[in-house]
Order: C-alpha cells, then structure tokens, then sequence
C-alpha cells in the first residue's frame, strides 16, 4: 500500500515536472506576449494537472486492490460449496465481501463520482487497501480543488492585470508608436487618433495609462504598455517592426535620443519623429538617422511671431494642422494607377472644383539631397507643373472633400 502511493506521487510530481518543463519550453520559444499567457496558464496547470494523476492513478489503484479482493472472495465461494442461488438468499459468512468494482471502467466511474462530489454508490470499494487508497484520495482531492480554484481567480487577476499593463504585447501594423507621456504626447495621440490612425503608447508610469485610455476611450485601436522606451522589450510589445511610424516624446532629450537609436537599430525602415526641448540638438538628433525633428518652441515661436501682426493667418495655421477640426490638411501619394498621372496643377484644381473636392495646395517631389526626409515641397506649385508618379500632392479641406480628391484621382492618403 506505502509502495503503491508512494509511486502514485512519483507519478504525479513526474507529470508536473515534465508540465513545467513542457511549458518552459513553450515559453522559450515564443514572445514575451505568449510567455506572460503562458506563465499565467502555468498557475492553473499544475494543480489540475495533480488532480487528473490522483484521479488515474487511485482509479487503477483501487481496481488493483478489488480485483485482489475478488480472487481471494472467488477462491472462499469455490471452498463454500454454495451455489449462487444460496449465496444470493443467505449469504457467506466465511467469504470476504464481494467487491463490485471489477473492470477498469468501474473504478474510472467511481473515480469520476468521487471526484465530483457525487457519490451515487453504484460503486465503492471494499478492500481495506481501496478503502485506504479512496480515503487518501478524497483528503487529497479536496485540498487540491481549493487549490486550483484559487489558481484560476489568481491567474486571471494575473492576466487582467497584465494586459491593462500592456505586458501581453499587440498585433498592430502600418500603426504609430509613440514613445513617452508628455505635454506633446497629449496633443498628437488625439490628433492621430481622430486621423483614423491605429497607436501604441509606451508610458513610463503605470498610473498615467487611464490618463491615456481617456484620450481614445471609445478607440479598439488605441494600445499602451508600461516600460522603458529605450528598451527593447517595450518595443517589442508595441510591435515595432511592424510600425509606420515611431514617435519619441518624452521629457528628457537624452532619452529621447538613445529611444531613437535603438529604434533605428533595430528597424532601420520606421520613419521616427522626436521632439527635442533644445532646438540647437536638431543636427545630432538627423545624424542619428531621425526623420524628422520637431522643436515645439521654434513651431509655437513662429506662430506666436505671426499672432502678433497676423492673429487670422496664426488661427487658420492652429485650425488646419488639427486632425480634430472641421477643415483639414492631408497628403496623397500618386501613383502608376493614378488618374493624375501627367495632369497640370490646373487641371487637378479644376477637376476639384467641377467636383466640390478639396483645394492643390502644394506638390512635394522626392531629393536626396533635401534636408529632412528628402523631399522639396512647394507651396503654391505651377499651374502648368505636370504631376509625375511617386510625388506627392497636398490638399485643404473637408473630410468630404478630400475624400473625393481620392476618388477622383485614384490616389491612397499618407506615403
């Protein structure tokens, strides 16, 4: 009986082993999204996986000692000389008690019944080793039940916790990382947002996410995760090879600039915007392979300049690059397929015109040479400057409008 449990445990701590084992394979293998689940999975796998060995091994357990149990009844019922008929009146009070479990598939039954807390009584045993061995396995059963009940309310307080963490990572594409929580990341989530954009917000803080979640509270598209932005695991749960475009702006320019190299490290294709506080570092931040820099004080300088002798011009200025207003900015890219293809500025214009679509306000065309990304773009462009493939047009108008700008034209929005 003590050699029999004592394998029963072997068994049982054996499959554990080999579960985590298992699962620390899995881990290994995939994301730090999937290790997290996996971790959690973890928590609720063991103990089942405890319960499901007793609940094996003490079924073939007890089957062993009733089927000894039997022989042993078998052999007194032969030396009794009594036939079934008077053994079904009266009984035999030299035979030992006759077990009613005698197939695998009984003691499986009562295993199940036991287990479940049902006890129908169809099936029971009645050796002292079955009994011994249901006994252990009862006591047992109840002390691990509580234990993967509360293993399943914790994983999932776990796992709850985790992805309003944003530790189990996203599957977003073509989105717009940004990386910090600041005075500028207040102002672009929503304006990327209300522009239909898909984002993911590293934060630094785990308490600022609900100011986040705020900004596009009604938004599936919106992700956040807590980290550090110049590392990069936070990077890898915001899907960063699969990114448009990647943001930098948090309140230190020091950060900003070890985000942006390790961005460029590790996706040398992602466009990547930083905001600097100092605008004399603008020339570090493009040698380190930004796209673009922003300097909110040179920007929010000029408009301040251009308030003060032209307040209407420095309103229509605040009023078109906001995704959030009514009339807007946007850029289209030509190409092969484009209708636009060898029009004039001209005839665009007229086109939109006949066809309540958005006003040609400037072209860009691509060079290497430029600063920036390399692109010259000209406001006011010729009337009779041919569109050619691969440039880029800029409207002003209403969604409406320009929506009809790509219809017209066959043109996609954005580069």
């Amino acid at each position: 009986m003590i050699h029999l449990q004592c394998y029963i445990l072997d068994s049982v701590v054996g499959a554990n082993q080999f579960t985590t084992w298992l699962l620390g394979q899995l881990m290994i293998a995939k994301a730090e999204g999937a290790q997290i689940r996996h971790i959690v999975l973890l928590k609720i796998a063991g103990p089942v996986f405890v319960v499901f060995f007793l609940y094996i091994s003490t079924a073939f357990a007890v089957w062993g000692f009733e089927t000894s149990q039997n022989r042993e009844f078998e052999k007194a019922f032969k030396e009794s000389g009594l036939t079934d008929e008077e053994y079904a009146i009266s009984g035999c009070g030299e035979c030992p008690r006759e077990p009613n479990i005698k197939r695998p598939d009984d003691a499986l039954w009562w295993s199940t019944v036991t287990l479940g807390t049902i006890g129908y009584g169809d099936h029971y045993p009645v050796s002292l080793g079955g009994r011994l061995a249901a006994g252990l396995f009862i006591m047992t059963t109840m002390v691990f039940i509580a234990i993967v009940l509360s293993g399943i309310q914790s994983a999932v307080i776990d796992y709850n916790r985790l992805r309003w963490l944003g530790m189990t990572g996203t599957e977003l594409e073509e989105h717009v990382i940004v990386c910090g929580w600041s005075s500028i990341s207040k102002v672009a989530i929503p304006e990327l947002i209300a522009a239909g954009r898909k984002v993911a917000v590293i934060c630094e803080d785990q308490n600022e996410i609900s100011l986040i979640k705020e900004l596009g509270e009604s938004s599936e598209d919106l992700f956040i995760t807590v980290g550090d932005a110049t590392a990069l695991p936070a990077l890898e749960r915001v899907n960063h090879l699969k990114a448009h475009t990647i943001i930098i702006a948090t309140s230190e320019d020091t950060t900003n600039l070890i985000s942006s190299l390790n961005v460029r490290a590790n996706n040398p294709d992602v466009r990547i915007i930083v905001y600097v506080q100092r605008p004399e570092l603008r020339q570090t931040f493009s040698a380190s392979g930004v796209t673009y820099v922003a300097s909110p004080f040179e920007i929010g300088g000029r408009l301040v300049a251009s308030a003060a002798f032209e307040p209407e011009v420095a309103l229509l200025v605040d009023t078109m690059t906001s995704g959030l207003s009514e009339c807007d900015i946007q850029q289209f890219t030509v190409t092969e397929s484009s209708s636009a293809v060898g029009m004039s500025v001209d005839d665009v214009r007229k086109d939109m015109i006949l066809n309540n679509g958005a006003l040609l306000i400037a072209v860009a065309e691509e060079n290497p040479d430029s600063e920036g990304e390399g692109w010259d773009v000209k406001g006011n462009p010729s009337p009779k400057k041919k569109l050619e493939t691969g440039e880029i047009i800029i409207f002003m108008g209403t969604p409406d409008e320009t929506m009809i700008v790509s219809e017209r034209l066959n043109v996609k929005q954005g580069r």
